[in-house]
């Protein structure tokens, strides 16, 4: 046999086992997938029964199945780690979504690994009452026990979670897009809740006076009279907490405090704030918040208060009647007179509006609205009702913006930036694009009662330099009644700034830092922008009116500065429709 035929018989061989090396791969690639399929399968029902388990209170039967979830997740964690899952990723078009379930199983075997256990013991605890008030006083040492596990799970699942932001769900084949996108979104829910608490578990001893007495003044924000942060801030408490001992003292309202009048600015503000809403901030204290920067409006307060009732204060809490809904969602009713009992489903609606047409003296008002207060705040203090249902409630809320919470203390102010109480306009991380969508009330009266919004951004385009294509939407309804003139002042206003029955407000649109408002269109209809800047960021200004029945729709083409590629974040003024809010802005770039 000629040379030729041997190096050719050679060749073939190799060939074949060439051929049989990767048939062997394939088969040894789809075992794998097969396994790590009914893994991830499996454990997704699993988890379920996990969380139902923990509804209802049997945490023994919970822990039980979180062990065979773990052992599911693990196995599948397992399964697509190795050198062909690795290979795979880099295969044109199916290397995406190889990629994706690498990432997934990574990730939930992480979370069923350092999460889930804290988060069942985390459970237990509050099931089992050791973080309910006793007669007004919290147990700090219960808090100071499990702030260690809390902080490791919250930094475990930050980088689960940022781990899952490198993939493109939308790029993924069905039906890894919609796995993985609801993956994302459950785990981003958890970054953010976990983040919370373990703020909070950290910021507690200290905040609830273990190191020495506090005192914090308590706003209660209206949103039927909007404010960039929420609402007119109208009914005001200073809460005492001192050796995890709480109490209400001095209760009374931004008339209260307005009394006499502030002749002067209370505070310097920045010049581009002031160009942007004006003095009034600091002369009103209705006023302070026409800001979206709740830190920069919770000074005003501070200050204010301060000078009408002397003493030091340490600290702002805000919160409004959809928040007090969610909290008393697990306290349950509170008896305020002899014929009105107040619940969740019925709070809203009376401190917002039918308050208002029972109440034509401001006073009486003002009275009503510090008893509820008092009753609510009464009711919380005294351990009352499902403690966790009302922990859900809060945190609810706050994940729609509608709990916040600024510290006079600079170290304790650094934990809570970044938070979903934190509040402030900008956040710390520059390549993530910040979009803003905030309106204030142009009519002095409760008539945003009556507003309905939703808003979204989403990211539109990637461009060479590694900037984004933003586009901005607010869809606006007014719901006010055909028959309105029968509504009190107190509600509709007095006409004096807009036709009665009409709700004005003026929406400010902000662009990230760096970025540019290119476009503005109000039903489809190019508007004008009118462009300013506030804290580095182009604010573009939009007067709005809406007539009984009426709807509208702004919308806004928003450019981001170059290089900010990364996953932005939206925010935007907390209306009567519940919403999550500073939500994530998937980025446009690879």
């Amino acid at each position: 046999m000629g040379s030729e035929s041997l190096l050719g018989s050679k060749r073939r061989k190799i060939g074949f086992a060439l051929i049989l090396l990767a048939l062997v791969a394939v088969g040894i690639f789809a075992w794998q997938a097969i396994t790590a399929s009914r893994a991830l399968l499996d454990a997704r029902e699993q988890a379920d029964r996990v969380q139902a388990l923990i509804r209802a209170g049997d945490f023994d039967g919970a822990a039980q199945e979180l062990q065979a979830l773990r052992e599911n997740t693990h196995q599948a964690h397992t399964a697509t780690d190795g050198l062909l899952w690795d290979l795979g990723k880099r295969v044109p078009y199916v290397g995406r979504n190889v990629g994706a379930v690498q990432t997934v199983a990574a990730v939930l075997d992480t979370a069923t690994e350092d999460n889930a256990p804290v988060a069942l013991a985390l459970s237990r605890a509050v099931d089992e009452g050791r973080f309910r008030p006793d007669q007004g006083h919290f147990d700090l040492t219960a808090v100071k026990e499990l702030s260690p596990a809390v902080t490791r799970a919250a930094g475990s699942i930050e980088q689960a979670a940022s781990d899952l932001d490198d993939v493109r769900a939308d790029q993924l084949t069905f039906p890894f897009n919609d796995l993985v996108g609801d993956l994302q979104d459950q785990v981003e829910s958890a970054r953010s809740a976990a983040n919370a608490t373990a703020t909070a578990f950290d910021l507690l001893p200290d905040m609830l006076g273990e190191q020495g007495a506090r005192t914090y003044l308590l706003m209660i924000q209206n949103p039927a009279e909007l404010r960039s942060t929420g609402g007119l801030p109208g009914s005001l408490a200073l809460l005492r907490a001192d050796k995890g001992q709480v109490t209400m003292g001095w209760q009374g309202s931004a008339t209260e405090i307005n009394r006499g009048g502030f002749s002067a600015p209370v505070v310097k503000l920045p010049k581009d704030t002031e160009a942007q809403y004006g003095t009034t901030m600091t002369t009103d204290f209705r006023d302070l918040n026409f800001t979206p920067d709740f830190p920069e409006a919770a000074q005003i307060a501070k200050t204010m208060v301060e000078r009408r009732q002397g003493g030091k204060i340490d600290g702002v809490v805000s919160i409004d009647p959809i928040a007090l809904a969610g909290l008393m969602s697990g306290t349950g009713p509170v008896q305020v007179t002899p014929t009105i009992t107040l619940n969740a489903g019925n709070v809203a609606a009376t401190l917002l509006n039918q308050t208002y047409k029972a109440l034509p003296d401001p006073v009486a008002q003002d009275n009503f609205f510090e008893a509820v207060a008092r009753k609510v705040f009464d009711s919380v203090m005294a351990g009352q009702g499902n403690q966790q249902q009302s922990i859900k409630g809060i945190a609810q809320a706050a994940g729609q913006h509608r709990v916040l919470m600024w510290s006079a203390h600079p170290t304790e102010q650094q934990r809570l930036t970044g938070t979903a109480v934190g509040g402030e306009l900008n956040g710390t991380l520059p390549e993530t694009p910040e979009v803003g969508m905030y309106l204030n009330d142009a009519v002095a009266g409760k008539v945003d009662y009556y507003l309905q919004y939703r808003s979204a951004v989403s990211a539109v385009d990637c461009r060479k330099d590694r900037s984004q294509d933003l586009r901005a939407s607010l869809a606006l309804t007014s719901t006010v009644p055909a028959d309105f003139a029968g509504l009190p002042v107190w509600v509709l206003g007095d006409g004096s700034f807009a036709p009665r029955g009409t709700i004005a407000a003026n929406l400010r649109i902000y662009a990230p830092r760096g970025g540019e408002i290119t476009g503005l269109k109000v039903d489809g209809e190019t508007h004008s922008v009118t462009a300013d800047q506030h804290e580095g960021r182009q604010v573009a200004f939009l007067p709005l009116a809406l007539k009984p029945g009426q709807e509208m729709t702004v919308t806004a083409d928003i450019r981001t500065a170059k290089g900010q590629d990364g996953n932005g974040r939206f925010n935007f003024t907390p209306g009567m429709v519940p919403a999550p809010n500073g939500v994530k802005i998937a980025s446009a770039c690879d």
